[in-house]
């Protein structure tokens, strides 16, 4: 499973999930098909990933979005 991490470039907002597969995602949020994303509008770029087991990732997942801090949040997908 892979934990992702998603910016909107005009609102530099994040966005933190889980998929099987990435490239499929990452163009679901793209095209306005997400709740949360697509009322954001559709440049959102891939910051960073990690491949973990589904377990983890969605532990992970809830932890990161629980944090609210994007320095921290940064840094964790940049010591991938």
């Amino acid at each position: 499973m892979i934990l992702y991490l998603l910016r909107q470039n005009s609102t530099n907002k994040y966005y933190i999930g889980i998929t099987s597969n990435i490239e499929r995602r990452l163009s679901e949020h793209n095209l306005n098909t997400s709740h949360y994303t697509g009322k954001q509008g559709n440049n959102w770029i891939l910051v960073g990933y990690k491949d973990l087991t589904e377990t983890d990732a969605r532990k992970e997942e809830k932890r990161l979005k629980k944090a609210k801090n994007k320095k921290y949040i940064d840094w964790y997908f940049a010591s991938a």
